[in-house]
């Protein structure tokens, strides 16, 4: 029992010192203002929020080059806590092949020397290919519970300065005007969208970093899009879609 009570008595002495400690080291804390150039790539895709019924299958998937570059300027108020805002170049883009069935969609078809444009309910195989390019300006709260390891939530509103949605359809035929038009076989025809994306997306983001070196981290970021790029009014798909993508790539403390 003697000894029981000695290491219970040690342990509340020692525990009562690192509180001390802590105390002080905090009270001698001062805020201070971080400076990082952040970079990587931008993986993802611009999808919508579930599976549609009107596609049947994916048959393919692959990246766009999806550059990212940009810098962040964030307090340290406290030992553990701070906050940052950002400006960052973001290009988005993907490719996908799938199989749809009464997918609504407006198409074009160049039939020799003349062109003919359809709108209704497509089915066959589709290919879409999304490139755009915004300007993101994130801001998050952050913490850093050491010196290895710092994490980041927030939000982010984008502005677009470049947008490519586009793509082709084929093997299949479209229900011009709606599911019961006139039946319109489709070897061959394209849809260009990319006049139609919003200029501004918005949504929440939130990302992780591991230090590598002195000033060098590793990190991945993770932004979510909550407003569709297309309009309401938009009649070239009857779903919305948004921008989901992970940065992964390093940050530089200046």
């Amino acid at each position: 029992m003697r000894n029981i009570l000695t290491a219970l008595t040690a342990i509340i002495i020692a525990s009562s010192a690192g509180q001390v400690m802590a105390q002080e080291k905090s009270s001698s804390f001062k805020p201070f203002l971080e400076h990082r150039i952040v970079a990587g790539f931008n993986f993802g895709a611009t999808t919508p929020m579930g599976f549609p019924n009107t596609i049947r299958s994916i048959d393919g998937y692959w990246p766009e080059f999806s550059p990212a570059l940009g810098y962040e300027l964030s307090l340290r108020a406290s030992q553990i806590w701070g906050a940052a805002i950002g400006v960052k170049m973001d290009f988005k883009g993907m490719g996908t092949k799938d199989k749809v069935q009464y997918f609504h969609t407006i198409i074009t078809v160049q039939d020799g020397s003349s062109t003919g444009t359809f709108e209704g309910t497509f089915t066959g195989r589709n290919k879409t290919i999304a490139r755009n390019a915004y300007l993101s300006f994130p801001v998050s709260a952050v913490f850093t519970p050491n010196d290895n390891w710092r994490f980041s939530l927030g939000g982010y509103v984008a502005w677009k300065f470049s947008a490519n949605f586009h793509g082709d359809v084929s093997d299949g035929y479209i229900r011009n005007g709606g599911p019961t038009g006139e039946k319109v076989i489709v070897d061959h025809a394209t849809f260009d969208f990319g006049n139609e994306v919003r200029n501004f997306d918005i949504g929440f983001q939130g990302g992780a970093e591991r230090r590598v070196g002195k000033k060098l981290s590793v990190l991945g970021n993770l932004a979510w899009g909550v407003r569709p790029i297309f309009p309401d009014s938009f009649k070239g798909l009857d779903f919305p879609l948004y921008n989901v993508f992970l940065m992964l790539g390093v940050s530089y403390k200046i």
